[in-house]
């Protein structure tokens, strides 16, 4: 561990200075920057066809159609929410109410 701190710089940069030297290697490159440079003038968008604008409408047909099932998707679990809400009251009630003739039947053995 030692020795590799020994052998980088204070930035733990690579010794020698590799960026330094492709800096100055560079300089006299004026073709380089013009490879990173878009000339719009030359750059065209291909024009659209009849196939494009056709898969374009299918997508956003298919987009609409997406949200509608998701629409309805959330309206049935929510649904199935309130569902499941009623079904556990009514069975805490009918339990209730079991339990309740349980006792007035055992009473009236009792009596």
């Amino acid at each position: 561990m030692r020795k590799d701190k020994e052998l980088r710089g204070i930035r733990n940069g690579i010794i020698g200075g590799y960026h330094e030297w492709l800096r100055v290697h560079t300089r006299g490159l004026d073709w380089l920057s013009k490879l990173k440079v878009i000339n719009e003038e030359n750059f065209k968008a291909p024009e659209e066809d009849e196939e494009v604008r056709a898969l374009k409408l299918e997508l956003g047909e298919a987009r609409l159609a997406k949200e509608e099932f998701k629409s309805a998707a959330t309206n049935i679990r929510k649904e199935c929410t309130e569902l499941r809400e009623e079904n556990a009251t009514t069975a805490r009630a009918l339990e209730q109410e079991t339990k309740r003739a349980r006792k007035e039947e055992h009473g009236r053995d009792k009596f």
